[in-house]
């Protein structure tokens, strides 16, 4: 794919960590310090304050007029939030999956924290697909939204979901405590492997072979390696016999235990299996980085035998945004995206939330957080994909 957004993910990647902590840090005082006093989170509060002229006082003294401009003036500098258009409830909206009730449980103290710094009442909605959350917020019955990568370039067609902020969740055990770290990034990696010694060294050795890929609609585990394939001369359609593992644990799984010669999963997942003790795999010094074609052969050539070895890095996938209605006022745009940026500051957060956010915009020269969804668009149309069908 030839794309600017591709072209500054290459150019960035050994940059970004330590830069997206930086575009990540709110871009006005901490959240505390921005939310309005109580009495302003009333509905009612959304006008204008009582010293405020009314429309039929335009003709009103310069003295009035000038009281007016320094009390305004004082609520700016004393951090409170222009609310004028704002609705009186906030509704975010989620993909229940399997267990929508775990879903809620796993957002709430994100919602308590919204509704805090929004200083009103913030509701979640759970949708039995990503297509009923997005049609949710085009109805308008949701204001924001987080669904995955590939659902929200739909959403954005459908619904005109803007973007403000990227997710990180860190992988972790259940008893781990989560913790912010600079080094993860807003993006991933899909990989293409084998194991070592089953003859296949190069992509072409895939030709005519079994290969696992995870799921239909999986982006890292189908769609992402699919079309690095596709990129690189090799139809998985009819060039490889190609099978649908399931999920990203038994895609690998079945190639360590022979079952299949080579797969595709997501970057982590190799690595979790290996701490787990399940497979023995040859990675890399540096987790989340694209490795150059160079590294990845000498990596595979020093691989013994028996270990599962990697044969390429997609290009990057970026992870799933918080997408807001456009039609919501600035200021309370403003005000969401800051809420969402401070999480990483806040240590009790994270380890309640277990995920923070950050905007990597500024980073990588991006006109707009929008653009980072690009390369999946790139995606959809090389494979023909209906993103509304998509799950």
């Amino acid at each position: 794919m030839k794309h600017n957004l591709r072209n500054a993910l290459m150019l960035l990647l050994p940059m970004i960590a330590v830069a997206c902590g930086s575009a990540a840090a709110p871009t006005t005082a901490p959240v505390a310090a921005t939310v309005a006093p109580a009495a302003t989170a009333k509905p009612a509060d959304t006008a204008a304050p009582v010293a405020t002229v009314k429309p039929a006082d335009t003709a009103a003294p310069a003295a009035t007029a000038a009281a007016t401009a320094t009390a305004a003036t004082a609520a700016t500098a004393a951090g409170a939030i222009d609310k004028t258009g704002w609705p009186a409830q906030f509704t975010l909206g989620l993909f229940g999956s399997d267990d929508a009730e775990k879903v809620l449980k796993n957002a709430e103290s994100l919602r308590l924290r919204l509704e805090k710094a929004l200083g009103m009442p913030v509701k979640m909605f759970t949708g039995t697909s990503y297509t009923a959350v997005i049609e949710a917020m085009r109805a308008k019955r949701v204001d924001a939204m987080e669904v995955g990568p590939f659902s929200y370039t739909l959403a954005v067609q459908e619904a005109g979901a803007e973007a403000i902020a990227v997710n990180i969740s860190p992988s972790l055990k259940p008893t781990d405590t989560a913790k912010y770290d600079d080094k993860l990034t807003p993006y991933y990696y899909s990989i293409i492997f084998t194991k070592k010694g089953s003859g296949i060294a190069t992509l072409a050795d895939l030709k005519g072979k079994g290969f696992n890929f995870v799921d239909p609609a999986s982006t890292s585990g189908h769609l992402m390696p699919k079309t690095y394939l596709v990129n690189h001369g090799i139809d998985p359609d009819k060039d490889l016999k190609a099978v649908f593992a399931g999920s990203h644990p038994t895609s690998v799984l079945s190639v360590w235990n022979g079952k299949a010669p080579a797969g595709a999963t997501f970057e982590d997942n190799m690595y979790a299996l290996q701490d787990n003790g399940q497979v023995d795999f040859c990675g890399f010094p540096t987790k989340h980085v694209r490795p150059s074609e160079a590294d990845i052969k000498a990596v595979f050539d020093k691989c013994p035998d028996g270990k599962l070895a990697v044969l390429a890095f997609t290009d990057a996938i970026p992870n799933t945004p918080f997408a807001v209605r456009p039609d919501l006022p600035a200021s309370m745009k403003k005000a969401i995206k800051d809420t969402l940026l401070s999480i990483k500051d806040d240590p009790e957060m994270v380890a309640a939330y277990r995920q923070w956010y950050v905007d990597p915009s500024v980073a990588l020269g991006l006109k707009s957080l929008d653009q980072f969804y690009d390369p999946l668009r790139d995606i959809a149309k090389i494979l023909n994909l209906d993103l509304k069908k998509m799950k």
